[in-house]
């Protein structure tokens, strides 16, 4: 009786919500606007100054000449951080930019709650001045109306969503010249308040689709599905949620040659569809540290590139790079029980020896760097962790660097570790691996 009554009320709060999205006084509509979604025989195409404009682009703020130089077209943020020097620099480069509003924590206070309607109206209004700020910049394609906003907590989906689109009728109504957007994971579909009925006033709905992108095909079509124009807001080689872990739970993480297959398997699915889909944002263009610091990024700390970040470019211009990332085929520790690169336990404070199979395509001289790390967190947000260990790298502990060999001690406390190698080709590229392994007590 208790769970049927709880669940009667939530249909009646989940309906009540979509009414209050449906009604009001409609935004008007610019007649000649900027950037806007045309329906044309049932098929969603983006237009830019009347032209078609389909979005290759790149999540991130570094490198934007590479961008450009590798035939992508577009830039896309989380916030407006240091949006004057982004759109400047983006519009010099012939780029345009999908400009993030950040929504929620942190941004609006760990505190914060989307049931506190008077606390979002006050935020939306702080958020007015800005979008008046950057409405007419050359540079701007579109409004990136949060980023997994469920994801910060402060009430269930459908409230978070609903927040979501009177943000995006505020834009709307300051801005009528470009779209709206807002990201998503393919999880987020509510079955009984579609994004489709809850979030009218976003125009382009973006999905944070890795692994998961035949889910997000469904999300789109399926009977209760958006419909409507949408695009890859981020994609890229599996997450680190996504793989199989070691038996003590650290991710472990593919070869480059095993991310730039997957980008390239990836790059054909999202390229199948001509229907509804706008474009899409590699995920991660420039350096970050999420899980490792070689996950997500397409280029290394230094700027040096990565074999997925060379694919994009013959993706996107249909060139090929002057000269190809090396290879990183295997790495394996040796130990009493042989050479293995898997589950890997060491006896703390003793002596290892690590080696890689390297190779380069146009036979370049490599040269190596290698790293022993703690174990990092592996999902971001997560209260309490202490992320100066990320940046600390135990150097201490090799002991002699032979090239692709090391001889290297294990730390003298228990726990997870990673141990990585760098192979450098001298031409600008870069290739990584690393192996979890664990520290016990002898």
């Amino acid at each position: 009786m208790y769970d049927h009554f709880k669940y009667s009320n939530l249909f009646l709060f989940y309906i009540i919500l979509i009414l209050l999205s449906s009604c009001g006084k409609e935004v008007p509509k610019n007649q000649n606007p900027t950037v806007e979604v045309k329906y044309l025989e049932g098929k969603a195409q983006l237009y830019r100054h009347g032209e078609p404009y389909f979005i290759k682009g790149a999540a991130g703020t570094e490198h934007l000449d590479l961008v450009s130089e590798y035939g992508g077209n577009s830039i896309r943020t989380w916030s407006l951080h240091d949006a004057d020097r982004i759109l400047d620099e983006a519009h010099a480069l012939g780029l345009t930019v999908t400009l993030g509003l950040e929504i929620g924590r942190p941004a609006w206070g760990s505190d914060f709650s989307y049931w506190k309607f008077w606390e979002v109206d006050k935020k939306i209004e702080e958020l007015r001045p800005l979008i008046e700020k950057y409405k007419n910049h050359p540079a701007l394609l579109m409004w990136g109306v949060g980023n997994e906003i469920k994801e910060y907590g402060g009430g269930a989906r459908p409230v978070v969503f609903y927040i979501t689109d009177k943000v995006a009728k505020m834009v709307k109504e300051v801005d009528p010249n470009h779209p709206t957007m807002t990201a998503v994971d393919v999880f987020s579909q509510n079955k009984i308040a579609s994004y489709r009925h809850i979030m009218p006033n976003i125009d382009i709905l973006g999905f944070n689709a890795f692994k998961t992108i035949d889910q997000m095909f469904e999300r789109v079509y399926e009977d209760k599905g958006w419909g409507k124009a949408y695009m890859l807001s981020e994609w890229g080689p599996d997450g680190h949620w996504e793989v199989t872990g070691t038996e003590w739970g650290a991710p472990k993480e593919m070869k480059g040659s095993e991310k730039r297959a997957l980008m390239e398997k990836y790059w054909g699915k999202i390229t199948n569809d001509s229907s509804m889909l706008v474009g899409s944002y590699v995920f991660y263009w420039g350096y970050k540290y999420e899980a490792t610091n070689t996950w997500f990024g397409l280029f290394s700390e230094e700027g040096y590139r990565t074999e997925s970040a060379n694919f994009l470019k013959y993706a996107w211009s249909g060139q090929k790079p002057d000269n190809e990332a090396p290879d990183i085929s295997d790495m394996f520790i040796e130990t009493t029980q042989g050479a293995v690169n898997d589950n890997v336990y060491l006896e703390n404070n003793a002596e290892y020896i690590a080696k890689a199979l390297t190779d380069d395509p146009e036979g370049d001289s490599l040269t190596y760097r290698w790293e022993i790390r703690h174990e990092g967190n592996y999902f971001i947000e997560r209260d309490g962790y202490d992320y100066s260990m990320t940046d600390y790298t135990m150097d201490h502990l090799i002991q002699k660097e032979e090239g692709n060999s090391i001889t290297f001690k294990s730390p003298k406390e228990e726990g997870p570790y990673r141990i990585f190698i760098f192979a450098y080709d001298g031409h600008g590229n870069v290739a990584s691996y690393n192996i979890p392994f664990y520290v016990i007590m002898k």
